[in-house]
């Protein structure tokens, strides 16, 4: 233990023998620091995350310099899916000790993984919408915003719990439970976790008349308990509070799970009410400020309009074959606007890629078109950009290639894209550069010059 003044070695007394200063209080803040990281340890082994959250924060709060609750800290919240807070937490452990720090490694495996920083980056922009969604009143945006987001974060503990309570609170009480008994794998004693699963339970008892008892399969995998390996054993460490933005993001967590955990408890079962109507629909999808927002309304008006035009090509030129032709693009456009009415955003996109829309002269047909494809291409370039990434993952080059190529013909502009599909097709080439791999690499590099991706295909092609 070191002077909290000229950083001597301390002894065994109370005084510092290089300075002189009383450092009997101070020596008790250490001891008490280390003793919080050595329970949050424990507590890490058995998967108790929250509980050790709790006490490596405390742990950090007295002792700024203690890199090793700090660090534990980080790995803590990388698993509970909170890889922004961990990152937070890593940064500062390496800025207070720049040399041999095991928060220098962790940074720099997320950081040489562009594809990591993305998905990180995509998961927290998703989790803020959905909170905008579940704090609007929008709940079926919000829970298709937090399926997807556990579906690319499945231990996003945070996540689960929203949208546990979204479900609660539409009376979909199997369904939270399932999404509770899977996260408290995660985190086996969290306290909110456990209070959801009770309330559910008890429901689920008053509604059916049986006993209720908590599934606890043996014979499922359990994940690793994180190893104390992970961590260098104590010396010192506090923690200045949470960034800004990150308090301001746990305050509407917080606020966004209690109101509707209160509304839960006190508001009566009701009635599930079924949101088909298609302006409730895409009205809430204009929310989301997308390039091109279309509401319902006007999808509807020029459906039936186009419908009219159908009518009246059919009757006056009924026998030409441009007629019949133009007819079935009607048909194929009013297909897709019935896809994106139906929240099937991928669909809509990949009837319109294949849809030749030469020697249309309607205005209404133009706009409508133009309208569901600068509104759909984005999302399913997304979509399909996260489905090859992952069939990369998992050495699955052949489907990789497959998915990315469809994700470029949707958004050709987007560097991870472009670059993503280059490591497929040198995965594909036996991780050889090969004419298309060096094709998209280029691509990458014009597109990202200066950026993370740009460097990063640079390093492939030489």
């Amino acid at each position: 233990m070191r002077c909290y003044k000229c950083n001597s070695v301390l002894s065994d007394t109370d005084f510092c023998n290089g300075c002189g200063a009383d450092v009997t209080t101070y020596k008790k803040i250490v001891k008490m620091s280390n003793t919080y990281y050595n329970v949050g340890l424990e507590k890490a082994k058995i998967r108790d995350l929250s509980g050790a959250a709790d006490l490596l924060k405390r742990s950090v709060r007295l002792d700024k310099n203690n890199i090793d609750a700090r660090n534990l800290l980080g790995l803590v919240y990388f698993e509970m899916g909170e890889c922004v807070e961990a990152m937070s937490e890593w940064v500062i452990s390496k800025n207070i000790k720049p040399e041999k720090n095991m928060a220098d490694k962790y940074l720099s495996d997320i950081q040489s993984n562009p594809g990591r920083l993305d998905l990180i980056n995509q998961t927290a922009k998703k989790f803020n919408t959905a909170l905008a969604y579940a704090n609007d009143g929008s709940d079926d945006l919000a829970i298709v915003q937090l399926k997807r987001i556990l579906n690319m974060t499945p231990n996003f503990v945070k996540a689960a719990h929203l949208l546990a309570v979204l479900y609660m609170k539409n009376d979909e009480y199997e369904k939270a439970r399932k999404v509770l008994i899977k996260i408290e794998k995660i985190d086996k004693r969290n306290t909110l976790t456990a209070k959801y699963l009770d309330e559910i339970d008890r429901k689920l008892v008053k509604d059916s008349g049986k006993s209720i008892t908590r599934l606890k399969r043996k014979d499922e995998e359990e994940r690793p308990a994180l190893s104390g390996d992970d961590v260098i054993i104590p010396q010192t460490g506090y923690r200045e509070g949470n960034s800004v933005a990150v308090n301001i993001l746990n305050v509407l967590v917080g606020i966004i799970l209690g109101a509707a955990l209160v509304f839960f408890l006190i508001t009566p079962a009701r009635v599930k009410v079924v949101r088909e109507e298609y302006n409730d629909k895409l009205n809430e999808y204009a929310a989301q400020g997308e390039s091109n927002n279309l509401s319902i309304n006007t999808l509807q008006n020029t459906i039936k309009s186009l419908e009219e035009e159908v009518a009246a090509l059919k009757t006056t030129i009924s026998n030409q074959d441009e007629a019949l032709g133009q007819v079935a693009k009607y048909d194929e456009l009013i297909m897709a606007a019935a896809k994106y009415i139906a929240d099937d955003k991928v669909g809509c996109a990949d009837l319109l890629v294949t849809m030749d829309v030469s020697g249309i002269t309607s205005e209404q047909f133009i706009s409508l078109y133009n309208g569901l494809k600068n509104s759909s291409y984005t999302f399913a370039a997304d979509e399909y950009y996260y489905d090859g990434a992952e069939y990369f993952d998992n050495n699955k080059y052949d489907e990789a290639v497959a998915a990315l190529v469809k994700a470029f013909t949707f958004n050709s502009t987007d560097p991870k894209i472009t670059y993503e599909l280059a490591k497929s097709y040198r995965g594909q080439n036996g991780n050889k550069l090969n004419d298309d791999a060096r094709k998209y690499f280029q691509l990458t590099i014009s597109l990202d010059p200066d950026g993370v991706y740009g460097e990063y295909a640079k390093s492939f092609i030489g």
